[in-house]
């Protein structure tokens, strides 16, 4: 029976809870490792990660700023030595969710300037301040060297010791390290370049564990990039690096910040999803959050559906993403899965999506309601309309089916939005790509097969939120296409 009717997907249900029963109330101070947060939380307590790229004018700071949070507005100026106007934030408007402080004039090797870095940093790293006005990562930039050249220098040495006092998150980065192969390249065919270059990095990095020894500092985590158009090379480790020692030093989830700000690492962005998307299910499901018990199913799932989509930070994304229309076609390719045997019926036809996304697109609007264009079902409709979050098999096949498939699909759409002849935005027409690409490379039908498979053999009672979110990883490492 095809309905004819259609979801409502009313946010003012799911805002009137939050703002009536905050599960933290104003002026009330609590550890954040009491309990854990809401991507939507997060953001309102910290919405952009704050980090301070330290090197001299010319170490490619600017480059590696845009290969990074994919935005070309956000300058680095090169300013005259001297000019170490640290305390100035650059910001972005195409990714607001980072603010960066460079260090502009500052020579690692010259101390008349390392007193204004200094100050700023302490600053900035002082334990009362906010997660939001704390400094939460250093990018130390150094060009890679070259012949033998010196690799850390005076100020270099006093930044190190400084940025381990105050236990700031410090990634070493060896900019430009393209210069050690290209310094190989005149030599006769056969001869090991890339060997070579390896083996001078290598020298480098010996001297920059004999400075942490004689410092009596712990090694700090270092990495080798560089940046050339259609060219990157370990900007996905820098990425991992960085979110590393984040959660190393900085209590809280700055690294969830981190997560949303980077726009090049997908396995980051698909970790923050996992961790942190599915969030609000589990604190309504414990009842430690008051107003949110006997919370429906659909108010659920709409709350976790803002949760992920701002984890992938989509430049412009919002108003697809969050939009009605898209909501449905979620609801559409789980309601197969509310059955206890798992999918009986072939997956969702990628036609019909299709067909609908061209509908969303079209100027006029559609003249029957989302679900009947769809084929959502009326006893699933019904069913997910007065669904509650206890502890019912259904409700958790559905609620994790709409959470991996979510996240299938926008690791398809962010793929999508990194080709160069891309600009970022994400689009119908981009997410109807997306949504067809989803369908050739993934068996939606054996995704729900395995989903309803675990929730009966495992999850079926299971609280435990740690075995749950790991069989979700597990899920997501077998069904995704690299």
């Amino acid at each position: 029976m095809t309905a004819r009717v259609t979801i409502q997907f009313r946010s003012g249900e799911l805002s009137s809870i939050q703002s009536g029963d905050q599960i933290v109330s104003a002026g009330e101070e609590k550890p954040e490792e009491e309990r854990e947060y809401t991507v939507e939380e997060i953001i309102q307590q910290c919405k952009r990660f704050r980090i301070v790229s330290v090197g001299p004018a010319g170490v490619g700071k600017s480059s590696l700023i845009n290969c990074v949070f994919k935005c070309n507005d956000a300058k680095v100026s090169d300013w005259k030595k001297g000019e170490a106007k640290i305390g100035d934030e650059i910001t972005s408007e195409i990714n607001p969710h980072f603010v960066l402080h460079d260090s502009k004039g500052f020579e690692p090797g010259n101390l008349d300037t390392f007193e204004i870095v200094e100050k700023f940093v302490i600053e900035k790293s002082a334990q009362n301040l906010k997660l939001s006005e704390r400094l939460h990562a250093v990018w130390l930039c150094i060009r890679t060297p070259t012949h033998g050249a010196r690799v850390i220098e005076a100020g270099t040495e006093k930044f190190l010791e400084l940025a381990n006092e105050r236990k700031i998150p410090v990634v070493v980065v060896f900019t430009q390290y393209d210069r050690l192969t290209r310094g190989y390249q005149d030599k006769p065919e056969g001869f090991d370049a890339e060997a070579s270059a390896q083996r001078d990095f290598d020298v480098s990095v010996e001297s920059l564990r004999s400075t942490a020894k004689k410092l009596k500092i712990e090694m700090p985590k270092y990495v080798n990039v560089f940046v050339r158009p259609k060219e990157e090379h370990n900007i996905i480790e820098l990425i991992e690096l960085t979110r590393q020692t984040v959660q190393e030093r900085l209590r809280g989830d700055a690294w969830v910040v981190w997560a949303m700000a980077q726009r090049a690492s997908l396995p980051l962005k698909v970790e923050a999803c996992v961790s942190k998307g599915m969030n609000y299910y589990w604190l309504a499901r414990g009842g430690s959050v008051p107003g949110l018990s006997n919370l429906l199913l659909s108010q659920c799932l709409q709350q976790v559906h803002r949760d992920i989509v701002a984890c992938w930070n989509f430049r412009d994304g919002a108003t697809v993403l969050n939009s009605d229309e898209f909501k449905h076609l979620m609801v559409y390719l789980v309601q197969d899965i509310k059955n206890k045997d798992g999918p009986k019926s072939s997956p969702a036809d990628i036609g019909n999506l299709s067909n609908f996304v061209t509908l969303c697109t079209a100027a006029s609007a559609t003249l029957a309601p989302p679900a009947a264009v769809l084929g959502l079902t009326y006893l699933f409709l019904k069913w997910l309309s007065n669904a509650t979050l206890d502890n019912n098999p259904e409700v958790r096949r559905v609620m994790i089916a709409y959470t991996v498939d979510m996240i299938l699909i926008l690791e398809e759409l962010f793929k999508f939005t990194l080709v160069p002849t891309s600009d970022g935005i994400v689009t119908w027409k981009l997410l109807q790509e997306a949504f067809e690409a989803h369908h050739r490379t993934t068996a939606q039908n054996s995704v729900h097969t395995d989903i309803a498979t675990r929730v009966e053999q495992t999850w079926r009672l299971d609280t435990n939120q740690d075995i749950v979110l790991e069989g979700v990883r597990d899920l997501l490492q077998q069904h995704r296409v690299v």
